[in-house]
């Protein structure tokens, strides 16, 4: 299982190797003291068995359907969401959003994904691949499982490919990142620009944005806790987003069990599990974009240092009731 990354420095103190600056600047009031990136330790731990991919960590994108059935977990501050099922192809910024049951569904803004690494079983852990953001920590681990294809596994170690140079792409690699505006006004994004408005900067100018949008409401995170409570009672079918930098980790599912205890909630979904830790949570916001449906609500959860760490919709065209009872859910706590 992945662990939760450490505090980044203050941003106005020095910093060595790759540690992570806070979105918040001279606001936050973290750790200040420098530390290791998740692929320095790995380099410089002795007992680490495995290699560097060649290229970007994006490169690897279209080959992670091959593998066939795994555990794919991002974390992304006090949000942890783990899943078990094939990889879809992975889209990024300004394509289309694929999220359906039994898939492990990515979405990567390349220019802030670094390397990629390859790391041989272990004593206590599988063979596993990680995508690292351009700081060096861990933006998503792919675990294998015994229903994996090491074949596959194999291939993608020896793999130099990128997006770009495969056949026919499924998804546009520009040179340059798609523009995505964070509106101020009361426009409503779509369901795209929602998550890629994430990927920019962490949600950092989502969140300052927030207050001067209508029907966009802060919500204590009591409440937060309280509708998911409730609509996993209701077993409302729902979207859940982990947003690491550089990567969003996609589960669609209906909501099957929600249980919080002194700050920690576990959201159980098909195959997949949500790890919340609100006591990490400084801002939790009702947010509204324009779906299947209509208008349709959002909980987006917010660190101290200002990055969004989960979003929880609903995306596609889930049934009608479906949407009503969520429809409803989030207008009362947005009320």
């Amino acid at each position: 299982m992945a662990t939760m990354p450490a505090n980044p420095p203050d941003p106005r103190q020095p910093t060595t190797g790759s540690a992570r600056r806070c979105a918040r600047d001279g606001a936050c009031r973290c750790n200040r003291a420098a530390h290791a990136s998740d692929l320095d330790a790995l380099l410089a731990d002795p007992q680490f068995s495995g290699h560097l991919l060649r290229g970007n960590a994006s490169a690897i994108g279209p080959h992670l359907p091959l593998l066939d059935q795994i555990v794919g977990v991002t974390v992304a501050g006090p949000v942890i969401l783990n899943d078990v099922g094939v990889h879809e192809t992975p889209t990024v910024m300004g394509g289309p959003i694929r999220c359906r049951p039994g898939r492990v569904s990515l979405r990567l803004h390349p220019d802030h994904l670094g390397a990629a690494l390859v790391s041989e079983p272990a004593a206590q852990a599988p063979p596993m691949l990680r995508l690292f953001d351009t700081d060096g920590n861990t933006a998503h681990a792919t675990y294998l499982t015994e229903a994996s294809d090491r074949l596959a596994f194999e291939a993608i170690g020896l793999s130099t490919d990128t997006f770009s140079s495969d056949g026919p792409p499924d998804v546009d690699m520009a040179n340059e990142a798609p523009e995505v505006v964070v509106c101020s006004d009361d426009s409503l994004d779509d369901q795209v620009a929602q998550p890629d408005s994430i990927l920019v900067d962490g949600g950092v100018s989502r969140l300052a944005s927030m207050p001067a949008r209508e029907g966009f409401a802060r919500i204590e995170s009591r409440q937060a806790v309280a509708a998911l409570e409730h609509a996993a009672l209701h077993g409302v079918e729902l979207t859940m987003a982990a947003t690491a930098p550089g990567c969003v980790q996609l589960h669609h599912d209906q909501l099957d069990g929600a249980r919080e205890h002194e700050g920690q909630m576990l959201l159980a979904s098909g195959r997949g599990r949500a790890m919340i830790n609100f006591n990490l949570v400084t801002e939790c916001w009702v947010t509204w974009s324009q779906g299947v449906w209509g208008p349709t609500g959002s909980i987006e959860i917010y660190d101290r240092h200002a990055r969004c760490g989960m979003v929880i919709t609903q995306t596609g065209a889930v049934p009608p009731a479906m949407f009503d009872a969520w429809d409803h859910l989030m207008a009362e706590l947005a009320a």
